[in-house]
């Protein structure tokens, strides 16, 4: 059942506009909004005003739109996003300040699965490492979700907008409202929105699961005593029910997360100390999956697994100026508690403790400078350590259930398990681990038009709670895990002209001890570190295991924007990334091929109309020996176009899909439901879509 209060706060806010558009602050010449995102280089323009113009609003299906950047799919929510090669800890995702965790081991959820786009002002993607302020691990990249303080026109007390949309595929309904109330002393901000998916469609015209319903709402308080300072206390909620995974054996009927993020901000102080930022935050998520809610029952028991997710952290960071140079040093905190348990509820017994109660601590010093060393050069530079506590602290804790097929009384006890699955298992349930980080890059500006950029870093990335202490008979963690350390290289070059806008950048990373997820029959070689028992022979049939390896990622971007005139604007993107394994000679799993995006747009008075093309060649280079498949080359056309109706509504539609392609995307999931371990899952057909906004 809807959300009565939801609605009825959505039917108010709708109603807002018509009675507030006397006080319209905008001008005559209205133009449509758009999500405002900055990319990989500061000076680059607003390339990715098309994040907002398709039908599929999904936070890790709109980021695919950025060069670099892809999605892993399970169902139709919550799409896992890969940055370079890289994802799950290996990218930070910031929101608003804060972090969230999802509670889900196989990932259903992932943190992006608890953001709503139309909620957030700002979207910042920074691939790879430049800057050490973002926290622990993001090797990969950083996903940053900015809430702006807002700025209120003179006479101005109230803003905000509405909007709602439908799709013939997939999305029936989304709707949303916002609304901020203040002045530049203080103010509230209130925003809530709703979705109701059916499973879509794909080209063939087959059905995939992936239906949800998903409500969240935040709710901000802001104060402003200067102009230079900012208060904000937000308490923010993101609920998925009903959620359908074609890519898993199980479905999600509750994904329910809650965060709370206090911060302060103060700039251009007097002193020593010029600027401040004091941050904390706490989230916590609860997730349910099972096999028989939501599905017909295949599987001989019923199966079910809650678990629980506690993120909570914090941030101080100082700023001194020195002549040409500013220093930014300070602490980050953030601690992560999980806890994951498998039933049989037709017994009511538990048979796995997944997440045995683990809790990964990491504690941070920082210090960063940046040094303007002329009109046209600039140095980062800075060091980071991190203090690394890890504790499994129901390790040696008994489920109901015992043994597997040739052991039935066998204890599957978290601590018997890494033994079964590691030779050389030392016995350790709590680690502690100190961990450098550096970071060193230069930035020239060549001339009015052209600047450049060259960057080294030195980062690690911890074992997450799944890589370290994942405790099943078929996927198990290891508790003796190195973490990973990554030495990235990363070069890029730029140029803005008035009618030119065109970066490129390349990329490599050589990762010692890289986390690998492989098959243990692939380990019997005696190449990777430990050694793996042989999961095909061995009775205890674990085929799922983590070891460390050597390994290089590298790769290249390239984005490209031109304004013909006023009216015509082209554009697009190549990307490319290659893994390799270095201590088994074989190629990394997910690693997406050449890929890409082109577009042109045509924009007049208050209405545009753009064409969008899609497409990635095969992909050929894949980990078969992890029972990774290849993936032929693909290509799809979207349709969108929008019109300004007045000053305060507007209308934007779309095809997606326009030729009903049937295709999948390499960084994709295999389906379980179909029998075949290398099938994947297709992405939607053709959906038309539309979407009224109202602003006031």
């Amino acid at each position: 059942m809807r959300p009565t209060l939801l609605h009825l706060t959505m039917t108010s806010l709708l109603a807002t506009p018509m009675l507030a558009q006397a006080s319209d602050a905008t001008s005559n010449n209205p133009t449509l909004p758009a999500i405002a995102v900055s990319g990989q280089l500061d000076n680059a323009p607003e390339l990715h005003e098309l994040l907002n113009r398709q039908g599929n609003s999904e936070t890790g299906a709109v980021l695919r739109n950025f060069s670099g950047v892809d999605g892993q799919r399970l169902g139709g929510h919550g799409l896992d996003v890969i940055i370079r090669g890289q994802g799950q800890s290996a990218v930070n995702v910031l929101i608003d300040g804060g972090k969230i965790e999802g509670a889900c081991p196989n990932r259903m959820d992932p943190p992006t699965a608890y953001t709503e786009l139309s909620s957030f002002d700002r979207i910042e993607v920074i691939k790879g490492v430049r800057s050490l302020q973002y926290g622990v691990g993001g090797t990969g990249g950083t996903v940053i979700l900015h809430r702006d303080r807002p700025l209120f026109a003179p006479g101005q007390s109230i803003m905000g907008e509405a909007f709602i949309g439908t799709a013939s595929n997939g999305l029936r309904e989304n709707y949303g409202a916002e609304m901020t109330a203040g002045n530049d002393q203080g103010y509230i901000r209130l925003q809530g929105s709703y979705k109701d998916a059916e499973n879509y469609r794909d080209g063939n015209g087959h059905e995939v699961r992936s239906s949800y319903r998903t409500t969240q709402g935040h709710i901000d308080l802001g104060w402003t005593p200067t102009d230079n300072q900012h208060l904000k206390l937000s308490h923010e909620i993101a609920n998925t029910a009903d959620a359908l995974f074609q890519g898993a054996g199980m479905d999600a009927p509750k994904s329910d997360g809650t965060m709370t993020r206090l911060s302060y901000e103060a700039d251009d102080l007097a002193g020593l100390v010029t600027g401040i930022e004091v941050s904390i935050y706490r989230s916590e998520v609860d997730h349910v999956m099972n096999n028989f809610s939501l599905r017909p029952l295949t599987a001989p028991s019923k199966m079910e697994v809650p678990s629980t997710v506690t993120t909570q952290g914090g941030k101080l960071r100082l700023t001194s100026n020195f002549g040409h140079t500013f220093v930014d040093y300070g602490l980050l905190l953030q601690s992560i508690e999980k806890q994951a348990t498998l039933f049989n509820r037709a017994t009511n017994q538990s048979q796995f403790l997944m997440w045995p109660n683990t809790i990964t601590e990491q504690n941070s010093l920082f210090i960063e400078a940046n040094s303007a060393l002329s009109n046209t050069q600039n140095l980062i530079y800075g060091v980071r350590v991190d203090r690394v506590h890890a504790k499994a602290r129901d390790a040696n804790k008994v489920p109901d259930a015992a043994g597997w097929p040739g052991n039935p009384t066998a204890s599957r006890a978290p601590t018997n398990l890494y033994n079964e699955a590691y030779q050389n298992y030392s016995g350790a349930t709590s680690i502690n681990e100190t961990n450098w980080n550096g970071l060193i890059r230069y930035e020239q500006t060549l001339s009015s038009s052209l600047a450049w950029f060259g960057g080294l870093s030195l980062t690690t990335r911890t074992a997450d709670e799944t890589e370290r202490f994942m405790a099943r008979t078929d996927w198990t963690g290891n508790p003796d895990l190195n973490p990973e350390r990554h030495a990235q290289l990363d070069l890029g070059l730029s140029q803005t002209t008035q009618a030119w806008h065109w970066s490129a950048n390349v990329y490599y990373d050589r990762v010692t001890d890289y986390i690998l997820r492989d098959q243990a029959k692939n380990q019997a070689s005696a190449n990777a570190r430990p050694v793996m028992v042989d999961g095909v022979a061995d009775i205890t049939g674990i085929n799922s295991i983590y070891v460390n390896i050597d390994a290089e990622i590298y790769g290249a971007e390239f984005d490209l924007g031109y304004q013909v005139n006023q009216a015509w604007l082209f554009g697009g993107f190549l990307a490319f990334t290659e893994g390799r394994n270095l201590t088994d000679g074989r190629n990394l799993s997910h690693m997406a091929p050449l890929n890409g995006q082109v577009f042109g747009e045509y924009s007049r008075d208050q209405g545009y109309a753009g064409l969008r093309i899609n497409f990635a060649t095969q992909q050929s280079q894949v980990n078969t020996e992890f029972n990774e498949r290849e993936t032929p080359a693909w290509s799809s056309v979207d349709l969108y176009g929008g019109y300004q109706i007045n000053k305060t509504f507007s209308l934007e539609a779309g095809v997606d899909n326009l030729f009903d392609k049937a295709y999948f995307n390499h960084i994709n999931r295999n389906d379980p439901t179909t029998g075949q371990i290398l099938a994947k899952i297709n992405e939607p057909g053709r959906n038309l879509w539309a979407k009224v906004t109202a602003h006031f």
